[in-house]
């Protein structure tokens, strides 16, 4: 989103923590609200209402969908890769017959190491947007830790 509220990407993902409505804004509808519908695009330009769903979903991702990875690192560098091209895809990257299955991959994932982790997702991950976004978190991090 480049810090831009009004940012909409092709897919289309919204605003600042770039939502998108049919599978984000899904589970955190259900998650916060007890809603079974895509958020809209309006409800997501106003940045509290992106902050606050681009947030449930990492918290999604990471105490609920992914939960089974042991290590922290990890569960990050998982997290970090699902929140772009969800958790569906990363499990792809560890599962020898390209299943989604997450709870399967985790199991190969809890065998390697974080270093072999994070190799395996910047090699095999489908999606260069996903292994760009993978290493600019990655290499923002420190900034914001500061």
């Amino acid at each position: 989103s480049h810090f831009n509220p009004l940012a909409k990407s092709p897919i289309p993902a919204y605003g600042l923590m770039q939502v998108v409505p049919t599978s984000a804004g899904v589970d955190v509808n259900r998650f916060l609200y007890d809603i079974d519908e895509p958020m809209s695009g309006p409800y997501l330009y106003v940045t509290d209402n992106n902050i606050e769903a681009g947030t449930a979903y990492l918290h999604l991702l990471n105490e609920r969908y992914l939960r089974h990875i042991e290590d922290p690192l990890n569960r990050k560098y998982c997290t970090i890769a699902a929140y772009n091209t969800g958790a569906g895809n990363v499990a792809r990257v560890f599962n020898s017959d390209g299943s989604r299955n997450i709870k399967k991959a985790s199991r190969v994932i809890n065998s390697m190491s974080p270093e072999l982790v994070l190799k395996t997702l910047q090699s095999r991950l489908p999606y260069d947007e996903t292994k760009r976004y993978l290493d600019k978190v990655l290499s923002k991090e420190a900034l914001y830790i500061q």
